[in-house]
């Protein structure tokens, strides 16, 4: 008994004991697991980076282009827009390629390179300006990333491509119809696209940043317009979250968080894109036959100053291969020695301190190419004897229209000798030593010496400086300031500064109008407009400007310039900078030919100025501004005026309708659309031939019946135009013979007359 509780006692205490060790167990694997769990929660860096990658690798949140605003022409035309362009990035590693069957991949594989070679072709390349890739190049890269397995974003296409060439691509293309499944992403930029090229390149400019073919953005120096209102172009960017679906494949999902792009506001420039290409291919075909260094053309609307066209054209290494807008602002940034477009700001001063009237003579004692007449300490030439006919006196007015330096210089210096300051303040006044209101733009400060100033007596005195600032020398203005003051001029003395940007719109509505900036309020009287305008209309008389203008259907005032130039200024010519090398001086013969006109003279609405910079050489010796720019201007000017209604006689609506005394006959349709236009009624036969005759009664009724024509028979035309005379009678095997113009009145061969039995030509009398 004793035994037996012994036993059981034994037993209790080995359960006991085994559930203590269980319960040791079950605490320590408790601790465990709590003390794994702190670990995981708190300590652990690689549960925390699978965490992150859990939290960002499944959604993220990508940023959403807006849409770059669109700079326009003042018709609306885009000169600069923004459209979205199409890449993929192959994943080499992704299980549609792996997976693949061999025979299946290489099919695929070897049809797409073969189609990516034709579609993307040489043509294409040269075009587009990248290299082309052949089928076999392609699928050398294809096999490559393909054995290495780990381009998870590898750019195939040489550019990118249009929405439809990709919707194309997507459902032609081997891959890119999916036929491995998802093996790549696909990929879109807003890419700003030029319709006209470099058309007006240096005013639209460059936003300073762009898209290669595999999505990396590329960052250039930005300047222009894209510059200047990047704010208001580029827009806001928005936000999307997107859930990652496959390797490199993402899909977006509602989210509170979402927010959608705005746009870009667009900027509505005062260019015009029709005008802008026409001066440009005038420009450049002037240059390309002149060998010249570089040329602008600027055309400027007189009361609002709005810049219609603004044209630089730079050589490349070689002068007279290839003229691009793209090496510089030449308008806006080279300053020069103007030449003899400066004489109308002498002769506004002559006249409006100087005591003047344009009938003032002064002796130009002769003075020609060769011979040289003495002001001050400065030997003057001109380019012809101005006074031949008049025993060397000349007046202001003819001065002005021969363009003599002599004239200009010799006044200057006798009324302003004694007190120069007043003569150069009163130009200072008229901003030739300032900035017209573009240095956004690149625009350089104009330089005038000032007679008060130290720098007056550093280069020279008084009695040699006056006279050559007299006729455009010893002052430097780029070419828009010279456009802005002729334009003041035409303005009726009212400066105002170029304008470039005419609004800013977004979907639709202006947001922001540019204002009208005056910079002179009145730069001289009415009465020494009058007489500037009037000299301005006698240099552009035939015999002054060589004919250049002639032909023209409107009237123009107009003032060359001729300049040889010492300064420097920016080229890509070989020759241009070896001249340049040791400074330019006399020998090197380098010239600046200019031309400014205004238009319509009685009342000018616009402003117009050439020039272009050239090296007098023994092939290309052209160098007078006329000469150079005249053709040019000549052009402009035309297709200005037919271009502007306004321009154009009016035309009254007559008091009494007119009707119609005669109509032509020919095709029935024809003469019965005619009829029906210009008479006051019309009837017809109920079924017209093809062919038809009107007649016309007292009361301008007209009336339309068949003319029928058989087949081997000489065809009746009389009361028909000439053409469709000759093509029926041509069609019965005859010839023709005409005289007169209108509508046939006689034939010599009778009507109906068999065509085997008529002579075989016929001769057709024609009257109004």
């Amino acid at each position: 008994m004793e035994r037996n509780k012994e036993r059981q006692n034994n037993a209790k205490q080995d359960i006991l004991h085994r559930v203590r060790v269980l319960y040791s167990i079950f605490i320590l694997v408790g601790i465990g697991i709590a003390a794994r769990l702190l670990w995981v929660q708190l300590i652990s860096p690689d549960v925390k980076h699978n965490a992150k990658i859990m939290e960002t690798g499944v959604y993220r949140k990508d940023s959403v282009e807006a849409h770059r605003g669109a700079i326009l022409s003042r018709s609306g035309e885009p000169l600069a827009m923004s459209s979205f362009r199409y890449y993929p990035l192959f994943d080499f590693a992704a299980e549609g390629i792996k997976d693949a069957q061999q025979e299946n991949l290489t099919k695929n594989v070897d049809a797409l390179c073969d189609m990516l070679a034709e579609y993307f072709s040489e043509e294409d390349a040269a075009k587009e300006g990248y290299t082309h890739i052949t089928a076999k190049q392609y699928r050398e890269m294809f096999y490559d990333y393909i054995r290495e397995g780990k381009a998870r974003g590898a750019a195939i296409f040489p550019r990118k491509v249009t929405l439809d060439e990709w919707r194309m691509m997507k459902k032609r293309f081997p891959i890119l119809n999916f036929s491995l499944g998802y093996v790549y992403s696909e990929k879109s930029n807003d890419d700003r696209i030029y319709p006209h090229d470099d058309l007006a390149y240096q005013i639209i400019g460059r936003s300073g940043e762009h898209y290669e073919a595999d999505g990396r953005l590329i960052k250039t120096p930005a300047f222009g317009i894209e510059h200047l209102y990047n704010n208001r172009l580029a827009g806001k960017q928005g936000f999307v979250v997107e859930q990652r679906i496959a390797h490199g494949f993402w899909a977006r999902v509602d989210d509170k968080d979402n927010l959608m792009p705005i746009d870009g506001c667009n900027v509505v420039t005062t260019i015009d894109a029709g005008l802008q290409k026409m001066a440009t291919e005038r420009l450049d075909r002037e240059l390309m036959a002149e060998h010249g260094s570089f040329g602008v053309a600027m055309v400027m609307e007189v009361e609002t100053g709005n810049i219609l066209c603004l044209v630089n054209l730079s050589t490349g290494v070689e002068r007279g291969v290839e003229y691009s807008e793209r090496h510089y602002n030449h308008a806006l940034s080279t300053a020069m020695t103007p030449g003899s477009t400066m004489k109308l700001a002498s002769a506004m001063a002559l006249l409006e301190i100087g005591g003047y009237t344009i009938d003032t003579k002064v002796n130009t004692e002769h003075a020609s190419s060769k011979r040289s007449a003495r002001i001050g300490a400065a030997n003057i030439y001109d380019s012809h004897d101005a006074g031949e006919t008049t025993g060397g006196e000349v007046t202001l007015k003819e001065g002005f229209a021969h363009s003599s330096n002599v004239y200009f210089a010799k006044a200057i210096y006798e009324r302003f000798k004694d007190e120069p300051e007043k003569y150069t303040s009163y130009l200072e006044k008229l901003l030739f030593n300032d900035f017209v209101g573009l240095q956004q733009y690149g625009e350089t400060k104009a330089r005038l010496p000032l007679a008060d100033s130290p720098a007056w007596n550093k280069r020279g005195s008084t009695s040699s400086r006056l006279p050559r600032l007299a006729y455009g020398y010893e002052i430097e203005l780029p070419p828009i300031h010279t456009l802005t003051f002729y334009n003041g001029v035409a303005n009726n003395g009212r400066m105002v500064a170029p304008r470039l940007i005419d609004r800013i719109e977004h979907e639709g509505k202006v947001l922001e109008r540019m204002p009208v900036v005056t910079l002179i309020d009145k730069m001289c009287s009415e009465s020494t407009i009058k007489a500037l305008h009037e000299c301005m209309g006698a240099a552009a008389a035939p015999d002054r400007t060589l004919g250049k203008l002639r032909g023209l259907p409107v009237t123009v005032g107009c003032k060359t310039g001729t300049a040889q130039i010492w300064g420097d200024f920016v080229t890509k010519s070989r020759i241009d900078i070896e001249c340049k090398a040791d400074g330019l001086n006399e020998k090197d013969k380098y010239y600046m030919g200019s031309m400014v006109a205004t238009f319509p003279l009685e009342k000018p609405k616009y402003t117009v100025m050439v020039c272009i910079t050239k090296q007098s050489t023994p092939t290309h010796p052209t160098y007078f501004g006329i000469s150079l720019t005249g053709s040019i201007m000549h052009d402009i000017i035309e297709y200005v005026y037919n271009n502007d209604p306004t321009l154009h006689a009016h035309i009254d609506k007559a008091e009494v309708a007119h009707s119609p005394t005669h109509i032509k006959g020919g095709s029935s349709d024809d003469v019965t659309l005619v009829a029906r236009e210009l008479a006051s009624s019309t009837t017809a036969d109920e079924q017209l031939t093809d062919w038809g005759v009107a007649t016309v009664d007292n009361e301008g009724n007209v009336s339309v019946k068949s003319r029928e024509v058989k087949e081997g028979y000489v065809p009746n035309v009389v009361g028909m135009g000439l053409s469709e005379a000759i093509y029926l009678i041509e069609s019965a095997g005859l010839e023709v013979t005409h005289s007169g113009a209108g509508r046939v009145v006689r034939q010599s061969v009778v009507a109906g007359t068999a065509a085997e039995k008529s002579p075989r030509s016929i001769h057709l009398t024609l009257e109004r």
